[in-house]
């Protein structure tokens, strides 16, 4: 239900600006793809098509669950420190740099 949900949504999606510009895949292009495979219960081809897409996906899933249980054994609001570590922003920074390289050679 969601998949349909979803291939009607993105059916209406404009094409990816940054790509009719520069001939280049921005580092979200795949993102529609990994998401309908995520739904369809294709976790692999999801990170085929965008690993970061795919990863913050299940990060946000797993969130989603981890938060109420967190609530419900320690008694208290999960909080996200800020500003985030510098290691931690630098991981990301990494991974968003690595993810586009990906989805550079796999849509070019």
């Amino acid at each position: 239900m969601l998949r349909r949900f979803w291939l009607a949504v993105a059916a209406y999606l404009p094409p990816c600006a940054f790509r009719q510009l520069t001939g280049v895949p921005c580092p979200t292009c795949g993102t529609t793809h990994a998401a309908v495979a995520l739904l369809e219960g294709r976790p692999l081809a999801a990170f085929a098509a965008n690993p970061l897409a795919a990863l913050a996906a299940l990060v946000l899933l797993g969130g989603g669950f981890a938060a109420p249980l967190w609530l419900a054994v320690r008694g208290e609001v999960p909080v996200i420190p800020t500003p985030l570590p510098r290691w931690l922003r630098s991981a990301a920074l990494l991974a968003l740099a690595a993810s586009w390289l990906w989805v550079i050679w796999r849509w070019a």
